[in-house]
């Protein structure tokens, strides 16, 4: 009885905010204004190391980014000529919520994004939030082989990314951060969850090239460069990813 009233009420408070949602995404789809995109970066592991890291975080380290949608948003003449502009915040200190890494339910699922709307809600800069609220999770490389999935929350344009406090890793975070900001705009994975491999061919940069392996660049949500049809590798940078055509639709780059 219990179980069935929570889920009434779950669904109900859902239901409440996909209208917000959907003007949301419809405003920040139109790309008549460049999209304000905010980092905000959260000390992971509490460390000395990571906190000086995220301490002399400036606009300078996700420059890449920008540069990269205005890039790609040029390739399928969008009229915005900088689609995005990133912005740095200032550092937060509570942890976001935890979530269920894998076999979450739907009702656990459900209870996740709440609980991440609610939480950025009270962590971000209020009526200087920002379109797109990216929240970065620093850990120390030296420290952490192995960090949490990062995820997307298109329903409120929040993203919460796992990120290494090293400069030989911003780069590869910035590939990462991008990834989850389209998702935020309604971009799907297209790789294949049970072994990363990027799905032919709408995750591939060049599909229909002669000689298909190896591939020079990586689709941005097929998160990889395939080297041949069981071996792929995350990209150093976004210099070395382009948005495909799906993903251009998805986003509403196709007039």
């Amino acid at each position: 009885m219990w179980k069935k009233i929570r889920i009434s009420l779950l669904l109900g408070v859902l239901f409440m905010v996909a209208g917000n949602t959907y003007i949301e995404r419809r405003d920040a789809t139109d790309w008549k204004e460049t999209l304000d995109v905010v980092i905000y970066p959260i000390n992971g592991d509490g460390s000395v190391a990571t906190e000086a890291y995220i301490r002399q975080l400036d606009a300078s380290r996700f420059s890449s980014i920008d540069k990269f949608m205005s890039r790609q948003g040029h390739n399928y003449d969008i009229s915005t000529r900088n689609p995005v502009k990133v912005r740095v915040a200032g550092i937060v200190t509570d942890k976001p919520p935890q979530r269920n890494q894998r076999d979450a339910s739907v009702l656990e699922t459900i209870g996740f994004s709440l609980r991440m709307r609610w939480w950025a809600a009270w962590h971000d800069e209020g009526r200087n939030a920002g379109d797109i609220r990216m929240f970065v999770v620093y850990f120390s490389p030296e420290e952490h082989d192995v960090i949490p999935d990062s995820l997307a929350l298109p329903k409120g344009l929040i993203g919460l990314v796992y990120a290494y406090a090293d400069p030989g890793f911003e780069g590869t975070n910035s590939f990462v951060i991008a990834h989850e900001m389209l998702h935020t705009l309604g971009a799907t994975d297209k790789y294949d969850p049970a072994t990363n491999m990027p799905l032919y061919p709408i995750g591939y940069a060049n599909p229909y090239v002669t000689h298909r392996y190896p591939q020079k660049m990586a689709e941005i949500m097929g998160g990889r460069i395939p080297v041949d049809n069981r071996l792929a590798y995350i990209p150093n940078s976004l210099d070395e990813a382009v948005i495909g055509s799906r993903t251009a639709l998805e986003i509403n780059w196709f007039n």
